[in-house]
């Protein structure tokens, strides 16, 4: 059974090897840097299986980038957005599924609040939400 540490870990480790570009936060920091993804746990399913057979791990991924110039800072959240992509977080965790961990599957499900504004140091910032989802052995 992976613990909710190691998931959180796991998720950040996976996004950071395999993304360029973007800074990947597991906890909720005081400051960041633009561009920035942050991991929010939001729920804990122990009884997703009976018997404790799978417990799942829900996050947000918050993605900002500058918005300086409106244009490009939503070309660069695209990228990371996106389904597919050398920069698409999505691609990234389906192709690292197992987050490097033996009972472990993970999938980004969907995206939304796509061009929300975030206040990130005191600066606008743009960005979107994506959901992960993370599926691991339980334990009775």
């Amino acid at each position: 059974m992976s613990s909710f540490s190691s998931v959180r870990t796991a998720l950040k480790t996976t996004i950071t090897n395999n993304v360029s570009g973007i800074r990947v936060y597991d906890t909720i920091d005081d400051m960041i840097n633009v561009p920035a993804a942050v991991l929010i746990p939001t729920s804990i399913n122990f009884t997703e299986a009976m018997a404790r057979g799978t417990d799942r791990y829900e996050f947000d991924l918050i993605v900002v980038v500058s918005r300086a110039d409106s244009r490009s800072g939503q070309n660069e959240l695209d990228g990371y957005i996106n389904g597919s992509g050398s920069n698409s977080i999505r691609q990234a965790v389906f192709e690292n599924a197992t987050l490097g961990q033996s009972d472990t599957s993970a999938v980004v499900t969907t995206m939304s609040d796509y061009g929300a504004t975030y206040a990130v140091n005191g600066v606008e910032s743009i960005g979107a939400r994506l959901s992960i989802t993370v599926y691991t052995k339980g334990s009775s």
